[in-house]
């Protein structure tokens, strides 16, 4: 009768040692001890240690032999007496496909000939993953017999991906954010804010995944329509079976049409260069190398916050390049959306080409002061963006703070885009243009502040202005601005309209005066710098803001009963002609106490 043959069984945890400490010391061969039990001829591996071995290099591994009985000794010095775990065996790596060589071989006869049980031999090949086995025994008068046995690998966590089916790429689709909590976090949150700002509806797990099975949503959510991603590379990625074994495979399937973009966001130094990233991490962390997978694919360098903008840049003008046709032969305008209180999610993914979310604030009616810093460094974006998609007009939904409403006007200006668009919450259309149908029913009324008409000299840098477009206007706010200034003002000027209620016919007319208005008040004291307290129509503060190019211009919102301040506040300042605009600054004044407290 026949001995069956034997095995060798890996545990889990053995095999996912030997498969992370080989992608770990690439493009080196690595290796170490098997600990385990025999259970008739097979051989039960339960643990795999790596042993460092001395001048490893991709085709040589020498373990060294008193590292590895200290560490033998170690694992076994507080096990029980009933504890059969102990030495079965070696292991080490192969970075290129091959089995185990003539080296291996004569190494396993040595150290089967000095033990009275059988010894196991394990090799591991990277990528494609491969397990190759061989036992040693020592025979009848010394002689050792090799014999090749196969490998049993534990039970795979994940059923195997199916084909990628249609629609799985979305023009209108999320950004997905991979990333491995333990570290990337952090990263994470700060990407996803920031794509967000740049006009780009993000899926990430914290928000978006929904109850039930946590494979079968994830799937959902990569197979049913994205238009992009990011995967953030950091150093615990090694750990991350989701990302390596569900998520990496789908974003590189999906980046196979052109339709789609994956970018690698890049936070693993260099050993001999803190500031730089190692291009070749990502394949070592997800066991892709010896191959250049990811290597080869265009990497942002997130150690420099700069590399954060660059990813955002790229993914912008990806969806725009994927809209411009469109854009152009439909001679339609690019369509972007807006909000600053509602949370943001996934499901906010539409046909809009962009669709700017900015977090409520915590605290108060004034904007996120994390959310205007966000905007600082994405406006200038949207605005190339929508520069690059060829159009002649640019329409606005939604609703926002009327600093921002101003901020976003002066990011398309009218020097750059001939017409906006604004569609409130009515539907009501407003526009930069002159209405054929004006009604010219409203005027405006210009008139000087009285608190001030004794002070008119006093700094000729500076000139306050009140533009209040609803019902009744209260001047007590303005002048509690102008009272507390810490620095006094060469003039204020109210701008009040006369009707109680605006017709959107009218905006195109009455922003273009405003602004007139504006500009020559601060041309009177020598282009002095405008600070503005706007109150009206959202959409009226989007077309005056877009014919604020030449001034700088600090922009106060109003914060409410229940704050910590009550009354006009400054929250940011406009410069739309310099290089790094239209916001140049970001006042304190919207940040927490705690924010502020600790600049």
């Amino acid at each position: 009768m026949s001995r069956p043959q034997a095995t060798i069984q890996l545990s889990p945890k053995a095999r996912e040692s030997i498969a992370a400490e080989t992608a770990r010391h690439m493009p080196f061969e690595t290796g170490g001890i098997l600990l385990g039990y025999r259970e008739g001829a097979d051989v039960m591996v339960t643990h795999a240690l790596v042993v460092e071995g001395s001048g490893a290099s991709g085709d040589r591994y020498v373990r060294d032999d008193v590292e590895a009985n200290r560490m033998l000794s170690e694992f076994l010095k507080d096990r029980g007496s009933d504890d059969f775990t102990g030495y079965v065996g070696e292991w080490h790596s192969h970075p290129a496909p091959s089995g185990p060589s003539s080296i291996d071989h004569a190494a396993m006869r040595e150290i089967a000939r000095t033990s009275g049980d059988p010894v196991a031999l394990v090799v591991h090949v990277p990528n494609p993953a491969s397990f190759v086995g061989r036992i040693a025994r020592r025979q009848r008068f010394g002689r050792v017999q090799v014999a090749d046995v196969p490998i049993v690998l534990p039970q795979a966590r994940f059923e195997p991906l199916g084909p990628l089916p249609a629609g799985a790429v979305s023009p209108n689709g999320p950004v997905f954010i991979s990333y491995r909590q333990s570290d990337g976090t952090e990263q994470a949150e700060v990407l996803e804010a920031m794509l967000r700002a740049a006009g780009l509806v993000v899926w990430r797990d914290r928000n978006d995944l929904r109850p039930g099975t946590t494979t079968d949503r994830l799937e959902q959510a990569l197979t049913q329509g994205l238009s992009a991603a990011v995967l953030v590379v950091t150093p615990d990625l090694k750990d991350s079976e989701i990302v390596r074994e569900r998520e990496l495979p789908r974003l590189l399937e999906l980046d196979n049409d052109v339709a789609f973009s994956l970018c690698i966001a890049n936070k693993i130094a260099r050993a001999d260069d803190a500031s730089s990233c190692d291009y070749g991490a990502p394949d070592r962390l997800l066991r892709l190398a010896p191959a250049r997978t990811l290597a080869d694919k265009k990497q942002a360098n997130i150690l420099d916050p700069s590399g954060e903008v660059e990813i955002v840049r790229d993914l912008v003008m990806h969806r725009i390049e994927q809209r411009s046709v469109a854009i152009r032969s439909e001679r339609r305008p690019v369509t972007i959306r807006i909000q600053t209180r509602p949370a943001p999610f996934a499901i906010d993914a539409g046909e809009d080409d962009l669709h700017i979310r900015i977090s409520a604030s915590n605290d108060g009616r004034l904007p996120s002061h994390e959310g205007l810093q966000l905007l600082q460094t994405t406006l200038p974006i949207i605005s190339d963006a929508v520069y690059a998609a060829g159009t002649t007009a640019v329409r606005i939904t939604g609703g926002a703070h009327l600093s921002i409403a101003l901020a976003l006007g002066a990011a398309l200006p009218e020097t750059k885009i001939g017409r906006i668009e604004v569609i409130d919450s009515r539907g009501d259309l407003w526009a930069s243009t002159t209405h054929p149908d004006d009604p010219a029913s409203c005027e405006l009324y210009v008139a000087p502040h009285p608190f001030l008409e004794t002070t008119a000299t006093s700094n000729r840098g500076r000139v306050a202005i009140f533009v209040s477009l609803t019902p009744n206007p209260d001047r007590t706010a303005f002048d509690r601005l102008i009272r507390e200034s810490p620095e006094p003002f060469a003039t204020a000027v109210s701008i009040t309209a006369s009707e109680d209620t605006i017709d959107p016919r009218e905006s195109g007319r009455l922003s273009a005066a405003i602004a007139r208005q504006i500009k020559s008040l601060a041309a009177q004291t020598g282009r002095a710098e405008v600070h503005l307290a706007f109150h009206g129509p959202y959409a009226m503060a989007v077309l005056v803001g877009r014919q604020l190019n030449t001034l700088r211009t600090v922009v106060y919102e109003w914060g409410g009963p229940g704050e910590n301040v009550v009354g006009y506040v400054p929250v940011l300042t406009l410069e739309p002609g310099t290089l790094m605009g239209p916001i140049v600054e970001v006042s304190r004044s919207t940040a927490s106490p705690s924010t502020t407290r600790a600049r």
